[in-house]
């Protein structure tokens, strides 16, 4: 499905229930409220929509396309407004399980993320301004807020609401952090305190003024996970952030993760979502592979872990997704996700054992929430549906909008429901879509919405009060060891936000017991990072630990003391690791020591690569921390006659150092190629694959010349064996490199230093800069794009085609294949011009550069546009 097939962000309509006098206000909710009689407006506004709209065209239109109605033989059922109580009765849930109601409105509004906090009370963020009608109108008002949740009868239902904080447009994320509260209000992230105890916000300090765009709710940052690594990271964001205390944050370039919710497993490692793929995880740490800018496209960030058409199965109709016109199966339902959002992998112990590290998926737009199981070989992760023919929740209520999940301190799963009828954003949404929300009268219903808890069937939950903010630090050490992740996850925070010396040497002694439990120990070291008092004795002592997280865990911290040449004791600790039954300290084995400056370092790599170099993400692991050191690793891996093993990581290393331009290794890389220097069959192969990987492709993948600053002289050298299989293709990669002084292009080098004026050199040097800062975290520094994320820039049509198309994309932005670029025009004119003549005159392109005065006569061509474009819409511009 394309992106513009449904809902993209959890983030819908407004609140026209709650009065101006509710704000900073505590109040308990009389018993027998009747949410139905707060409707009215809402349902007056909607008909008042159905009749003044229907003949207009929609933003998400395409041009030519047909939308023809429903098919006569499906019946579409009414959806109408639901109190929580009644809409119990439309959930199926999988056997074993019940649903019960935590918080209903009146007593919130339109909510889009929940956390607990230290004692149990359950922070919103209410979006209300989403889409308050089909025409987004009013959407910019200042409705949103941060609203606490507190069960003053110990029933286990919330019964009492303060308003924390208001006055916020499209508030999308919160995160608990020091004595305040992060919000996300894009394109502001906000430090939120309470400064005198009243339980209401009364300072607001700006963390970051670049947290997302405005133009564009279904695709700007959100999440605010604090990860077991102590940074706190978004879903859509390509910055993570760290708190030091005193509301003082670091930041720093990360990945770009997902679209809607993010969250982790156990051992701390990420997984995302985008609306038609739902799954996708990030198995090695992205920030290692930012260390070597020449490894392409790397494997193990992004990963895939299903198909992204795994299977759906909703239990009512679903006529109200965006192109349902050609999207539904036979019997009026889709067939695979296309609003897959808040993931959560569950990490309590309330549920069955089977259920632990699973992953739970929203899907709004088919009114369900998927379970996914998730299975590890060999250091890949595996995903399927848990379920055949059905889903973990399914809903008959058409306005059952499961958009986030959280795991509970009593180890349930907690559903916010936003319980709304419109999905689609002004932006995307199509005119089928606006019949189907005015047939059934899907504007009506703002301010509602409800959270769930999912418990084991007839399973009692204490309800006993408690406050981790105020119990001792020997208590909170001990809840690193406690089975609900929630209890481990708030402890690690308090404690290190906490920073209490007495805290140290009981941390130390639960990182270095091996009686300790495991996950009590991987808690204990990150906390101790957390505080900067993890000593070495510490980390020796771990790197004994039987368990293969606390043991990879332990590797990874030692990195400080691996990259000290002398640290002898460490380094063999490491080295002697058994790698082969244990694919994450393997894995972790090859990320740290490629850090390490040593030539043992090196020796101990290869000979990693050639037990495991097959082992997913081996190789890119070891590359990664191999910039301006690949010629070394290539010299001792090809050296083994039986080494073949390390194949994989030697092409990688290749391809790698020809991208850097280094002549003088590259010139030692292709002595490797010599007939003379005696290479195995297997290294020759390795190495010609890396020179094959080093060419540029298109984006059909068709190879195109690649530049090298030297003449390969081994490879022409063996290009004339031509009666072997390795002197053909030698021949071959020839035909399709370019170096100083071959025959035929001695005049190019001149050509390409004269078509630019010094005007234009200036322009591509600040493009480069930008584009640096801005653009590879996604699109990667050679322009090879991610999988699953970012298109490739190398040798793209639109890169290379008319400036004004090009332009267009960069002010609005662009969807492709499910998925949008969010657009750049808070830039200048003279930065994006920069930014686009980089794009035209690198990595073998020679585009004409782009003129900052085209790029103002574009944006004054379409001022007031804010849907991005599409290739039908482009086309038009392609000459």
């Amino acid at each position: 499905m394309t992106f513009i097939d449904s809902f993209r962000c959890p983030s819908l309509l407004a609140n026209d229930s709650a009065s101006p006098s509710q704000s900073h206000s505590s109040d308990r909710l009389p018993a027998g409220s009747d949410i139905r009689t707060r409707q009215i407006p809402a349902r007056v506004l909607g008909l008042t929509l159905a009749l003044t709209t229907t003949l207009f065209a929609q933003n998400g239109d395409k041009a030519g396309e047909a939308q023809s109605p429903l098919p006569a033989h499906l019946q579409v059922p009414p959806a109408p407004i639901l109190s929580a109580e009644a809409a119990l009765k439309t959930f199926q849930i999988a056997p074993g399980f019940e649903i019960q109601i935590v918080a209903a409105d009146p007593l919130i509004h339109n909510p889009v993320a929940m956390t607990f906090g230290p004692d149990g009370r359950i922070w919103v963020v209410e979006m209300s301004g989403f889409m308050p009608n089909p025409d987004g109108i009013g959407e910019d008002a200042k409705v949103g807020r941060i609203v606490v949740l507190s069960d003053t009868d110990g029933d286990g239902r919330m019964d009492q609401r303060t308003v924390f904080l208001d006055g916020l447009v499209m508030p999308r994320a919160l995160a608990l952090i020091g004595d305040g509260v992060l919000v996300a209000e894009p394109p502001h992230l906000w430090f939120c305190r309470d400064t005198n105890g009243d339980g209401v916000s009364d300072e607001k300090t700006e963390v970051a003024a670049d947290y997302g765009i405005t133009t564009n709710p279904e695709h700007t940052a959100n999440g605010l996970l604090r990860a077991l690594d102590n940074w706190i990271y978004s879903a859509n964001h390509t910055t993570r952030f760290r708190y030091e205390g005193k509301g003082q944050f670091t930041r720093e370039p990360t990945d770009t993760r997902g679209q809607w919710g993010i969250t982790q497993d156990d051992t701390g490692r990420l997984f995302h979502n985008n609306n038609s793929d739902p799954l996708r995880a990030d198995l090695v740490p992205t920030e290692y592979f930012k260390r070597n800018p020449y490894l392409a496209a790397p494997a193990g960030s992004n990963v895939g872990i299903v198909r992204a058409d795994l299977p759906l199965w909703p239990s009512r109709v679903t006529p109200g997704v965006n192109r349902g016109y050609k999207t539904l199966n036979a019997e009026g339902k889709i067939t695979a996700v296309t609003a897959a959002c808040g993931p959560l992998i569950y990490r309590g112990a309330l549920f069955p054992a089977e259920f632990s590290g699973n992953a739970f998926v929203c899907e709004p737009s088919a009114n369900l929430v998927k379970r996914i199981m998730l299975t590890e070989h060999d250091g890949a992760v595996i995903g399927r549906n848990a379920y055949e023919g059905t889903e973990f929740i399914t809903s008959t209520d058409e306005r059952f909008r499961p958009v986030n999940l959280t795991n509970g301190p009593d180890g349930a799963l907690y559903l916010v429901d936003m319980y709304h009828g419109i999905l689609q954003h002004r932006i995307y949404m199509t005119s089928y879509l606006r019949r189907q929300v005015e047939e059934r009268d899907l504007a009506a219903g703002n301010g509602l919405g409800r959270i769930y808890r999912i418990v084991p069937a007839g399973k009692k939950i204490s309800q006993a009060k408690f406050d981790l903010a105020h119990e001792t630090t020997e208590q909170l050490v001990r809840h690193l060891h406690a089975p609900n992740s929630w209890w481990r996850d708030t402890a690690q925070r308090l404690l290190v936000e906490r920073a209490d010396p007495a805290a140290v040497p009981l941390l130390r002694e639960l990182a270095s017991s091996s009686t300790s439990p495991a996950l009590g120990r991987l808690h204990a070291l990150w906390t101790l990072e957390g505080l900067r008092q993890l000593d070495r004795p510490t980390v020796l002592a771990a790197l004994t630990s039987t368990d293969e997280r606390v043991c990879a865990a332990a590797i990874r911290l030692s990195e400080k003391w691996l990259a000290q040449a002398g640290d002898q004791e460490i380094f063999a600790r490491v080295r002697d690791l058994p790698s082969n039954p244990t694919p994450r300290v393997t894995l972790q084995k090859a990320l740290s020591l490629s850090s390490s400056d040593t030539p043992a370092a090196i020796v101990t790599l290869a000979d990693i690569a050639t037990q495991c170099g097959r082992q997913p993400f081996i190789a890119d692991a070891i590359v990664s921390g191999l910039v301006g050191r690949e010629l070394e690793f290539i010299k001792v891996a090809v050296a083994e006659p039986n080494g073949d093993g390390s194949a994989p990581a030697v092409t990688l290393a290749t391809s790698a150092l020809l991208k850097s331009g280094d002549a003088t290794a590259i010139n030692g890389l292709f002595a490797t190629l010599s007939p003379a220097a005696g290479a195995s069959v297997w290294a020759q192969a390795a190495l010609l694959k890396g020179i094959e990987r080093f060419l540029p492709k298109t984006p059909e993948g068709k190879p195109v010349p690649g530049t090298l600053p030297v003449a390969p002289n081994s490879l022409i050298e063996l290009a004339t064996h031509s009666e072997k299989p390795v002197g053909i293709q030698a021949a071959k990669l020839i035909g399709l490199l370019k170096w100083p002084g071959k025959p035929g292009l001695e005049n190019e080098t001149a050509v390409i230093a004269a078509r630019l004026t010094p005007e234009q050199k200036i322009l591509f040097e600040k493009g480069r800069a930008q584009f640096a800062a801005i653009c590879a975290a996604c699109h990667q520094p050679h322009g090879e794009g991610l999988s699953g994320l970012a298109p490739q820039l190398l040798y793209s049509r639109y890169v290379l085609g008319a400036e004004r198309a090009l332009a267009r994309i960069v002010l609005c932005g662009k969807e492709r294949e499910g998925r949008v670029m969010p657009p750049l025009r808070a830039l200048d004119d003279e930065s994006i011009a920069g930014v686009l003549t980089f794009l035209r005159q690198s990595w073998g392109h020679n585009a004409p550069p782009v003129a900052p005065s085209l790029i103002a006569e574009v944006r004054r061509e379409i001022a007031g546009r804010e849907e991005p474009w599409t290739d039908e819409e482009l086309a038009k511009f392609a000459n």
